[in-house]
C-alpha cells in the first residue's frame, strides 16, 4: 500500500512538473522575434511580395544597409505617408544591388533598375556616394533584388497594393 502510494506522489508531482513548464511558456524560441518582418503582402502589377513596412526616420535612413541578402519575393516598403515628398536615396553599407521602384498614389512612376552596391570593403566618404531620387514627388518607394523588376516584367503604370494592411 505505501508503494502505490509513493508512486501516485510521483506521478501527481510528474504531471504537476509537466504542466507548470507548458504553460509557463520557458522554450526560449517563444520569446525571439525573427530579425526582419516580411509580413506585409505587396501586390505589384500581378506580382506578390512579403515586404517590411518601414515609416519612421530611423529605420528609413538605415532601410536594408549590412544586411547580406534579400530573398527573391521579399522588399522594403518606405511609406512616406499621404503627402507627397522627393526623398534621395544612397547605397551606403548595402551588400547587395536593388531596383528601385518609385511609387505615388498606389501607381508606379519610374523604376531605378540595377542599383550596385559599394565594391569590395572600401567606404566611400558621405559626399561621394551616388544619389538616387525619384522622377517626381512619390509616397512610397519600393526596394527589391536588382533584376527583380525586369523579371516581373514590372513598369511604370502598374497599380501597387498593400493586401489587408491597416497602419
Amino acid at each position: 500500500m505505501e508503494l502505490i502510494i509513493k508512486k501516485i506522489g510521483i506521478f501527481f508531482c510528474l504531471v504537476f512538473f509537466a504542466v507548470s513548464c507548458s504553460s509557463g511558456n520557458l522554450s526560449p524560441a517563444n520569446n525571439i522575434k525573427p530579425a526582419y518582418d516580411y509580413s506585409h503582402k505587396l501586390q505589384v502589377g500581378k506580382e506578390i511580395l512579403f515586404v517590411e513596412v518601414v515609416s519612421d526616420s530611423k529605420k528609413m535612413q538605415d532601410g536594408l544597409s549590412n544586411r547580406e541578402s534579400l530573398a527573391e519575393n521579399n522588399g522594403m516598403l518606405f511609406d512616406f505617408g499621404k503627402e507627397k515628398t522627393a526623398p534621395t536615396f544612397w547605397m551606403k553599407d548595402m551588400k547587395f544591388d536593388l531596383d528601385l521602384i518609385w511609387i505615388a498614389d498606389k501607381k508606379i512612376i519610374g523604376i531605378t533598375p540595377n542599383v550596385h552596391a559599394p565594391i569590395g570593403n572600401w567606404k566611400l566618404e558621405i559626399g561621394n556616394f551616388p544619389l538616387y531620387s525619384p522622377p517626381a514627388p512619390i509616397t512610397q518607394v519600393l526596394e527589391v533584388n536588382s533584376g527583380w523588376s525586369n523579371k516581373h516584367e514590372i513598369k511604370t503604370g502598374d497599380d501597387v497594393s498593400l493586401v489587408n494592411y491597416s497602419n
